[in-house]
């Protein structure tokens, strides 16, 4: 088997606290992982109250890997993202000029063996380019009729409904259907909208909250992030659960806005005092000669090619802060923790 996620697992797991990951939910991803060929870059998805130390993987690939389906059991969500895989790398498909990149979620159950592993589904997400060849409308439908979910008529009336209340300002930035999920719901991530437009474009669609205890929440929030994103699920009905995502910083990581933002989760009593420690200590770059034993093979050639024009390091980043929200339900937070290995040109 060629180079796999879990050969990249074991440079960043040691600088993960176990206040964020059990032991046994570490050894779940890093089990996973050996299925999964290398992303371009990956999400730890930890949950940050007290209770839950245990972790779901996103992995983000700007192509489908050969054979990429072939090592789990074949089931309808596989076939699905083999059938999207398909068509993007069709030159005469509209996904090949439309896709950035597609994004696999993972659901790791708090108990799993090899073999159950092996029968885990995927949530396929896919990320656009900036500028479509086709009208959004067109490609959304053959995005979803890839993956087996045909709109039917309430969710197609839906999906009309939230596309164009989006506002002029914002954009789409993925999509996304829950195939790993009994609800098999379809997952819309608005990006660059403020805080009053996401209030007005929520009730633009008909979602309500009659304690306005997400609006109390989410003030006090926007000042302390640069970007803000919205994530509503649709199906035959607007679902009252929404996520709000949270980006103390666009580009560059900035420690200072990240713990002006962590705090405010502790203050609120969103995340404990433990798991903030855990979440500033994540960020930073590991190089070979940090973990030399631990160091992916599949890198060799490349440093020794790049090694007089680049430094070879993995980076760990927190990519984001995600408010969970549904009415009559507590509030909770997420943490999304990003790395991923690149090569840094000297000259920079």
């Amino acid at each position: 088997m060629d180079a796999s996620l879990a050969s990249y697992l074991q440079v960043v797991s040691p600088h993960l606290q176990p206040e964020l990951a059990s032991a046994p939910a570490l050894r779940q991803v890093q089990a996973l992982g050996e299925y999964l060929p290398v992303p371009s870059a990956a999400l730890l998805e930890c949950r940050l109250d007290a209770s839950d130390p245990a972790i779901d993987l996103h992995a983000s690939y700007t192509h489908v890997p050969q054979g990429f389906s072939s090592r789990f059991a074949s089931n309808s969500a596989w076939q699905a993202c083999k059938a999207l895989g398909q068509a993007w790398s069709n030159p005469n498909d509209c996904l090949q000029s439309s896709i950035r990149n597609l994004i696999l979620e993972f659901d790791l159950p708090s108990h799993s063996t090899q073999s159950s592993l092996a029968t885990i589904s995927p949530s396929p997400y896919v990320m656009f380019q900036p500028n479509l060849p086709v009208e959004l409308p067109v490609l959304l439908n053959h995005v979803l009729t890839l993956w087996q979910r045909l709109p039917d008529p309430l969710l197609a009336a839906n999906l009309k409904t939230c596309l164009e209340g989006i506002p002029k300002e914002a954009e789409l930035a993925n999509i996304g259907v829950w195939l790993a999920r009994p609800t098999q719901a379809v997952r819309l991530t608005i990006k660059d909208i403020n805080l009053e437009q996401i209030l007005a474009y929520l009730e633009k669609i008909g979602w309500q909250d009659p304690t306005q205890a997400f609006m109390s929440a989410a003030v006090t929030l926007s000042p302390l992030t640069e970007v803000l994103a919205l994530a509503i699920d649709i199906d035959s009905a607007l679902h009252s659960r929404i996520g709000l995502e949270c980006f103390a910083t666009a580009e560059f990581h900035d420690p200072n806005r990240w713990q002006q933002l962590i705090d405010h989760l502790v203050k609120t009593d969103l995340c404990t005092p433990a798991k903030r420690q855990a979440l500033l200590t994540w960020p930073g770059v590991t190089q070979w000669s940090d973990c030399p034993d631990r160091w992916p093979a599949n890198l060799t050639y490349g440093d020794l090619l790049m090694g007089a024009h680049a430094v070879s390091l993995f980076w760990r980043k927190i990519n984001h802060i995600k408010l969970v929200y549904q009415p009559g339900q507590p509030l909770s937070a997420k943490a999304y923790l990003a790395f991923g290995h690149r090569w840094i040109s000297r000259d920079r």
